[in-house]
């Protein structure tokens, strides 16, 4: 518990004499913290900061708040002369009257300023993603977070540019489907009806129309044919059949398993006699690696001789 507590605590950054929008940055970049503030009456330079809580260096709450007091010119002195010359409470009154149209339109000056950063989807507001994304004609699904919605509105120019290629498909299927897939051109894994060698239809060869290996290409994928799950082998065919040219034809490569044999002893008459129970008849192939060493060399005696 103790080394979850110094993962997760954060130290205030100094923040003293930044503009408001740099400093709010800052906080959140460096302690991932967020700022509230409150205009005051100062001749410092108008909207930096010119008071902070909790201190540079001093430890965050777990609410990860910092207020910020920030310099402003007093509206009233932008008045005509005879608001200003009013007797002091009302003076006090008006000025304090303006102080909250001051606060509303703050926020404004910020935006014009930092007005870039609207378009840059590593450091936008999370609100204007869907907006960003309908630029680029990009729909963002429920279920992506903020972290991979921003990766997709960065890379979507890139993909657009590198779509129909080898690497913008892996860069699909990485995006959208969490695939790391390998992409091999030219190739096929159906080298066509053979008697006694890739005869069995579904497993090597298949039923389709002439294909020219320089139109086809392998989608490699890092998972098992019985363990990849549906909703993912259907996003997966779904990407190829939209990021690959029209003439070009696929198949889908899945990691092969190997075969792999029990444990069986040789045959004892009496004690494993039992053909497909505790013995088995077949050839060297069938016959698993020994464990124990004698077995070892006499099997390598059998192959020598």
């Amino acid at each position: 518990m103790a080394e979850q507590s110094i993962q997760t605590s954060a130290l205030a950054p100094s923040l003293l004499g930044l503009p408001l929008g740099q400093a709010r940055r800052m906080a959140r970049r460096h302690a991932d913290a967020k700022v509230e503030f409150r205009l005051v009456d100062s001749e410092e330079k108008a909207l930096t900061v010119v008071r902070q809580h909790p201190e540079a260096g001093d430890e965050l709450t777990s609410s990860r708040v910092i207020k910020l007091e920030i310099a402003s010119r007093p509206w009233i002195q932008y008045l005509p002369g005879i608001y200003q010359d009013a007797d002091e409470e009302n003076a006090d009154f008006l000025q304090r009257f303006l102080m909250i149209s001051a606060h509303l339109t703050c926020g404004i000056e910020e935006n014009l300023e930092f007005i870039h950063e609207l378009f840059d989807p590593r450091i936008t507001n999370a609100k204007w993603l869907p907006w960003l994304a309908s630029w680029l004609a990009m729909p963002l699904l429920e279920g992506w977070d903020e972290e991979k919605r921003r990766e997709i509105i960065q890379r979507t120019p890139e993909l657009y540019r590198k779509r129909g290629t080898a690497e913008g498909l892996k860069l699909a299927l990485r995006l959208f489907a969490d695939v790391k897939a390998e992409i091999h051109e030219g190739e096929w894994p159906y080298p066509g009806m053979v008697i006694g060698r890739s005869s069995t239809v579904g497993k090597d060869t298949v039923l389709s129309p002439p294909v020219f290996i320089s139109q086809c290409f392998t989608v490699e994928l890092p998972d098992k044919k019985t363990e990849i799950p549906r909703e993912r082998l259907r996003t997966v065919q779904a990407l190829v059949e939209t990021e690959k040219p029209a003439h070009a034809h696929y198949a889908l490569v899945f990691e092969e398993t190997e075969p792999t044999y029990e444990a069986v002893p040789f045959l004892h008459v009496g004690k494993t006699g039992r053909v497909g129970v505790d013995a088995r008849i077949g050839g060297l192939e069938d016959v698993p690696e020994a464990h124990d060493e004698e077995l070892q060399k006499l099997a390598l005696g059998r192959k020598q001789g």
